[in-house]
């Protein structure tokens, strides 16, 4: 196997650092050694400093050995993983999915949830909007996207439920946007799934596990979003019924929530979620309830302190 020039002057290192060993004061043979590391990106420790405290002690110069054998088979190690990933990624494309928004911790989302009721009685369909993304190259000509569905996880129907039209990634260019209509008929306080995946085919390949796949929930109910038990939705607005859905997006005048690591306008809404509470009550005989009992929601700022 062919090897780079920072490869060879690590081998160079291993022989350099076993004479070293052997000759414990020999601070010159070090400066070469730690020369080559810093050159090649290595490490960028001061040599002054480290040639000061082997001088002063020589036991510091077995602790410096030490961490440069570390460092050089560390490089070793990358440099397999560097050429495993040209070899699977160097002349192909593959493709992944992207959904808007994320969780706690800012990992990607793979699936999205959709309530008509939020956009009114009047919302009879409405368009889901994903991407799709290559990892690999972006070539001169337009390529076809094959998506297919998953019977065995799928309840929605084409056409009836959905539509899907066929998906081109254009020329140059490594994203996508792809739309689905998804239809509000025959799901009066019901919802449908839809799973999406990649099929194969002679411009793409299946990419990472996670993203390889799109969920889709929708229907005539308030649903419970994919995240909000794992992102900030749960500690701003506690926890999920269908009536404390519906009772914050009409208080915040909103038909979907913003995405969960603005804190700033979430910390907004639960005041406004609060006052809208505190007033229902004020002007109801009995405070709000919903399939949990007593509605309350709890001081959220999102900033640290109290909430």
């Amino acid at each position: 196997m062919r090897r780079s020039s920072w490869q060879r002057d690590s081998f160079s290192i291993i022989v350099n650092v076993t004479s070293w060993q052997n000759s414990l004061m020999d601070t010159s043979l070090l400066r070469r050694i730690m020369f080559t590391c810093c050159r090649n990106r290595i490490m960028k420790l001061s040599l002054e400093t480290i040639t000061q405290q082997i001088i002063q002690n020589k036991r510091i110069m077995n602790c410096y050995f030490k961490y440069i054998m570390l460092v050089v088979a560390s490089v070793f190690a990358l440099s397999s993983c560097e050429e495993k990933e040209v070899e699977v990624y160097g002349n192909e494309a593959y493709l992944v999915f992207e959904m808007p928004g994320y969780g706690l911790t800012n990992t990607p989302r793979d699936s999205m949830v959709f309530s008509f009721p939020a956009k009114g009685d009047e919302c009879v369909e409405d368009t889901l909007w994903f991407k799709a993304r290559i990892i690999g190259k972006a070539l001169p000509y337009d390529r076809e996207i094959e998506l297919v569905v998953n019977e065995k996880t799928t309840t929605a129907k084409r056409d009836e439920n959905y539509k899907l039209e066929p998906v081109i990634m254009p020329a140059n260019s490594y994203t996508v946007d792809i739309p689905l209509v998804v239809y509000r008929a025959g799901l009066k306080g019901k919802s449908v799934r839809l799973e999406l995946t990649v099929e194969p085919n002679e411009y793409f390949g299946v990419g990472f596990d996670k993203t390889s796949k799109a969920v889709f929930w929708w229907g005539d109910m308030f649903i419970k979003p994919d995240n909000w038990d794992i992102s900030n939705y749960k500690p701003c607005f506690g926890e999920f019924t269908e009536t404390r859905y519906a009772f914050i997006l009409k208080a915040c005048g909103i038909v979907e929530l913003p995405d969960p690591q603005d804190l700033v306008t979430l910390g907004y809404y639960n005041a406004k979620v609060r006052e809208a509470l505190y007033e229902y009550n004020k002007t109801h005989d009995k405070p709000l309830e919903d399939e949990l009992g007593l509605v309350e929601f709890n001081v959220w700022t999102g900033v640290g302190g109290i909430g």
